[in-house]
């Protein structure tokens, strides 16, 4: 099952998202890092004064066995105790009272904690201290029994008085004869955990913590539970703990809780004495700096959630104020503008900025629509050109009925002059009534002009000159139907009859460029300059071009007009006259393929 995914649109909330995220990520590298370095600065310290701590207990527990075997030296060379140390001698009942009371004396005014002690000859005669009544008992049970006789002194690790009793440690002190420095036997030293105990109790570490001490044997000569005294580690829940020799200290966890573990070696005995202290107790400013880390960060984010807000006014507020401008330029108000609602020069400038571009925005709305006003009125333009060139043109009906009965009659008549004229005639206005909005070629264009030429000369046989001079590869050029016959019959009408038909009209094409020119060119009286001026006026005057083929028949103004509104204001006529030796009229049009 997805959860649904929370979208937060708002910029207010976001930011505030943002703070807290980042106060969060800040706060949780600062706890990372300071609880990573702290745990490490709390186990060096750990180590540093559980070392000094276990240094004390080892020099205070040395000087402790070593008083007590310094403080044997009295009795073990008395010449009672040299003496039944000898194999040779056999003491007799007083000498082992007297003996029996030294030892007695030796304990009460030096270590009260011993809870016995024995005379063992090397061949292993036993003397105890209060039962010298059972000289002769068998002391193989003892602890101590295996280990005499030994050349130096040591320190046996605790056990059980016979199985069930107090828990004891045994010295084994070598006696050393005082006439020849030979080892006679050994002085064992029994006493209880008393003073060991005091002393461990004494340097607790924290409210909790503890020391205790392992025997070379891995087992426990001292715990605070006394349970465990005497036991092998093996057999109780600290098995599992593991005392490297190269760091001596680790981490352990006893029943979810985790501890510190240090230890240090005594030089005197070899045994460890282990410091084990719950890592809370060790680690109570850590706990005390990670409280205090979530309550700032509590803080903080009472702080953002409070603060942000008021903060974020005078950045919402603007932003809110031109959303708004926005949304109603979108409805279509071009005439809102933003004012100054903020010190921010980033806002200043940005306001600044969306007031030009409303006002750029209008400009460019207003030659929009005056664009498409001026294309509606081309359109129209174009259709009224179109109009009225039909409407100049004569009734085709009409027209053919009364060409076909006077070609009619000259066949019959024999009049074949008159036959060829209406037939031309037949054919160029069929052309010219045929009306389309589609151009021609400029093929079809000369081959209606040539009819009408043929008639003019019909009209002037013997004066009168055409030529038609264009190459055979623009002949597919397009054209707009009806251009170059109304400049020719112009030509005709301004130079040809004037004349009395004694003129030439010459017809010619060139390519110029992308275009194609076509030149109308006669000889006749040429244009006044005043002629060619309003000419080039209406041309230059879209308005009044209007008026000119509401006006005028199909002449150059119209040709003109009916170009460039099909071409562009590059295409058209232009009009060359040389006064008294004729004009040229030239048409330029887009040079392409039908």
């Amino acid at each position: 099952m997805k959860l649904p995914r929370i979208q937060v649109r708002s910029i207010k909330h976001r930011m505030i998202i943002l703070f807290l995220a980042l106060s969060l990520v800040s706060i949780g590298l600062i706890t990372l890092f300071s609880h990573f370095y702290y745990s490490k600065a709390v186990k060096e310290d750990f180590v540093t004064i559980t070392t000094e701590a276990t240094d004390r207990l080892n020099h205070h527990m040395e000087f402790y066995f070593k008083q007590m075997k310094n403080s044997t030296n009295t009795l073990i060379n008395t010449s009672l105790t040299q003496t039944w140390l000898m194999k040779e001698y056999v003491p007799k009942p007083e000498d082992i009272s007297e003996i029996e009371m030294e030892m007695k004396a030796y304990v009460s005014f030096n270590f009260p904690e011993i809870e016995n002690m024995y005379l063992v000859s090397n061949d292993k005669r036993v003397l105890p201290l209060f039962n010298a009544a059972y000289l002769n008992s068998s002391y193989v049970n003892e602890a101590w029994y295996p280990s005499v006789p030994v050349s130096k002194v040591t320190v046996l690790p605790t056990h059980r008085l016979k199985g069930t009793g107090p828990h004891v440690l045994n010295m084994l002190i070598p006696i050393y004869s005082t006439q020849n420095l030979e080892m006679i036997g050994n002085l064992i030293v029994q006493f209880s955990l008393s003073e060991i105990e005091a002393t461990l109790t004494k340097s607790k570490l924290g409210k909790t913590g503890y020391f205790f001490i392992l025997s070379e044997q891995d087992t426990y000569v001292y715990h605070p539970n006394s349970e465990w005294i005497g036991k092998q580690r093996s057999e109780t829940s600290l098995n599992e703990l593991i005392l490297n020799d190269e760091t001596k200290s680790t981490m352990y966890d006893l029943n979810g809780t985790p501890y510190l573990v240090s230890y240090g070696i005594s030089g005197y005995t070899g045994w460890k004495i282990v410091s084990f202290v719950p890592y809370s107790e060790m680690a109570h400013s850590l706990q005390s700096a990670v409280q205090s880390t979530f309550i700032t960060f509590a803080m903080i984010s009472i702080i953002i959630m409070v603060s942000i807000p008021l903060l974020l006014r005078q950045f919402i507020n603007p932003i809110k104020h031109i959303k708004s401008l926005m949304e109603s330029v979108a409805m279509g108000n071009l005439n809102v503008r933003a004012h100054k609602v903020s010190n921010i020069n980033e806002f200043e400038i940005l306001i600044s900025s969306f007031n030009k571009m409303v006002e750029q925005l209008s400009i460019l709305m207003d030659e929009v629509s005056h664009y498409k006003v001026k294309e509606v009125e081309l359109q129209l333009q174009q259709s009224e050109a179109t109009i009225r060139a039909l409407q100049n043109q004569i009734n085709p009906h009409l027209l053919y009925n009364t060409l076909d009965i006077i070609k009619s009659i000259a066949f019959l008549e024999d009049v074949p002059i008159i036959e060829r004229i209406t037939h031309n005639l037949a054919d160029v206005y069929r052309y010219a009534s045929k009306w389309s909005y589609d151009e021609v070629t400029l093929n079809e264009e000369l081959s209606s002009l040539t009819k009408y030429l043929e008639i003019i000369h019909i009209r002037y046989p013997k004066k009168f000159e055409s030529s038609v001079r264009v190459n055979d590869k623009f002949l597919s050029c397009p054209i707009i139907k009806l251009s170059i016959q109304p400049i020719v019959e112009n030509a005709v009408k301004y130079a040809v009859e004037p004349k009395g038909g004694e003129a030439a009209i010459i017809v010619s094409a060139y390519q110029d460029h992308q275009d194609l020119i076509i030149e109308i060119a006669d000889n006749g009286p040429g244009i006044s300059d005043d002629k060619i001026t309003s000419l080039e006026e209406q041309f230059n005057n879209r308005s009044s071009n209007e008026d000119t083929l509401m006006s005028s028949a199909i002449g150059l103004a119209n040709v003109h007009t009916r170009l460039s509104l099909k071409y562009g204001q590059a295409y058209g006529v232009s009009v060359h006259s040389f006064s008294g030796r004729g004009s040229v009229i030239s048409l330029r049009i887009p040079y392409r393929s039908s």
